[in-house]
């Protein structure tokens, strides 16, 4: 690619001056933001999109995956409540339709939305919307200033501890921390756009094995080009509504414009083929009509940050545990397929999980970050199990809770004891 030469000089004027600084408005983000403020830190959180609730407001993602041990909700408080948030928007007709047992974690966008700002702004976080994140200053192997683009141009937020919510890692490489990218050929899983379609007939739609074996039919006949090897649709609160995710895009890098920009073209190519096969070969979709489209292709991986600590596939298989653990996941190895077809899903039974420890959230050479969201220090493979909503409001949360006690120690994240900070989350409600 040609370059050209560009040397932006410009005073930028200081928004804002805080105490912690989130970027990025999504579960991770979210939760961390709320700690800290319920903590009594004053909080900013900046957000690119003009409303909060990451890829479950703009990316239509319904239902939440489960991460339950024995029957139990391991990602207490915020998650739950967040969720129950939630139902307060829905209609008495919907939350009466219960039907099927994802019901309790089928949200819609909307009401993820506003349950989100509801929380942020009792717990007296101040919001700045419409900030996209732009570069950063560093003095001493510290953040001191976060540069933003909006409409008003450029403008900088100072804080003293920075939490990286983006979920790519923007932040953090920004920075200079170190990452991994990928699997072993540098692919990420696919991207998918999610989508709801409404006026559908349940009560005539076939089984879920039945709905895969048109579609197989089709795909080998040429009226569908999606490399995934079934059709995942979910149940809706809504009696006429079924939401789809089962769009596939292989072998694009998230990470670069144009191939995210020829991602949405081509899942919106798959949404347009789903939409004709489903109305024309699949009973009970006869006449059935969009409801609603993601805004944006969803990113189930990118750079994952290196930590002080790193885990895998190994501490999967063995349960591991930590002194310093801050989350627990019970989640499977949930892998799709990077390249092409497939799924690669390996389950723990219902009463065990492993721990992630603090470390994997702490980057090393830079000393007021703190990583909040799916891009945290763990391989390809343990990827696949963290990174569902649930278990990513735990890791918000937790390092919510570390930027406030830095704050309140007056020291560097990487200073504090684990188990101290492990000990504060149980205080706080962590199921830990």
């Amino acid at each position: 690619m040609k370059q050209i030469s560009y040397v932006l000089k410009e005073d930028v004027p200081l928004a804002a001056e805080t105490e912690i600084l989130v970027i990025g408005a999504g579960p991770g983000g979210l939760c961390a933001a709320v700690t800290a403020a319920r903590r009594g830190r004053q909080v900013a959180l900046a957000e690119h999109y003009g409303s909060p609730g990451g890829m479950a407001n703009v990316g239509e993602i319904s239902p939440f995956m489960p991460n339950h041990c024995s029957g139990e909700c391991l990602d207490r408080p915020l998650y739950p409540e967040w969720l129950n948030r939630m139902r307060s928007y829905r209609s008495l007709p919907a939350i009466a339709n219960r039907h099927s047992e994802w019901d309790g974690r089928t949200v819609s966008r909307y009401g993820a939305m506003l349950a989100a700002e509801d929380m942020l702004l009792e717990a007296g976080v101040k919001l700045h919307y419409h900030h996209t994140f732009f570069d950063l200053r560093k003095e001493d192997g510290s953040i001191t200033d976060v540069i933003f683009h909006g409409k008003s141009g450029l403008r900088a937020i100072r804080a003293k501890i920075v939490i990286d919510a983006t979920g790519d890692g923007d932040v953090a490489a920004r920075a200079g921390c170190r990452f991994e990218f990928g699997n072993s050929e540098g692919y990420c899983q696919p991207m998918t756009l999610c989508f709801k379609l409404c006026n559908v007939d349940k009560n005539r739609m076939p089984p879920r094995q039945e709905i895969t074996a048109l579609y197989l039919k089709a795909k080998e006949a040429g009226r569908i080009d999606c490399p995934r090897e079934d059709v995942l649709w979910f149940d809706d609160f809504d009696s006429d509504v079924i939401h789809f995710n089962t769009t596939r895009v292989v072998k694009h890098n998230p990470l670069d414009a144009e191939d995210l920009s020829d991602a949405e073209i081509i899942a919106r190519r798959q949404l347009r083929a789903f939409l004709k096969f489903l109305r024309e070969e699949v009973p009970g979709f006869e006449r059935a009509e969009l409801h609603s489209v993601a805004a944006r292709i969803g990113v189930r991986e990118s750079r994952r940050i290196l930590g002080k600590a790193f885990i895998g596939i190994r501490e999967f298989e063995t349960r591991a545990k930590f002194p310093d653990g801050i989350a627990r996941v019970n989640y499977p190895i949930d892998i799709h397929n990077p390249s092409g077809s497939g799924t690669d899903l390996r389950h723990l039974s219902e009463d065990e999980y492993y721990e992630i420890p603090y470390g994997c959230i702490v980057p090393p050479g830079v000393s007021n970050l703190l990583i909040a969201g799916r891009g945290i220090s763990v391989d390809h493979a343990l990827h696949s199990s963290m990174r569902v909503m649930p278990p990513v409001c735990s890791i918000g949360q937790a390092a919510g809770m570390a930027a406030a006690m830095a704050v309140e120690k007056q020291c560097r994240p990487e200073e504090l004891n684990g188990a101290e900070l492990r000990a504060e989350l149980k205080e706080f409600g962590a199921n830990l």
